[in-house]
């Protein structure tokens, strides 16, 4: 896999999409999740949504910290951002 700091502006922004594609489908898990925790009838499946919420949030905690790397390096790219210095 090539680095973040390796990519030229149309990899950053196909990454960026990319991203945001997993995080809106893991949103939609996270829903789904929240509907079987409130809505079922069954004890082990209200108590196997809430692991998988769990894990399903964990997820997307991972992918918003890549997006917002992603959209630093992209800021970067286009000049927007300089980097720190070491005495910063």
């Amino acid at each position: 896999m090539v680095g973040l700091d390796q990519m030229r502006e149309p990899e950053l922004i196909a990454e960026l999409r990319r991203v945001a594609d997993a995080c809106e489908r893991l949103n939609q898990e996270v829903t789904r999740a929240l509907e079987r925790q409130r809505f079922s009838r069954d004890a082990r499946e209200v108590a196997q949504a809430g692991r998988d919420e769990q894990t399903l949030l964990a997820e997307l905690n991972r992918l918003m910290d890549r997006r917002r790397a992603v959209e630093g390096h992209l800021m970067r790219v286009r000049g927007q951002l300089r980097p720190l210095n070491r005495d910063e």
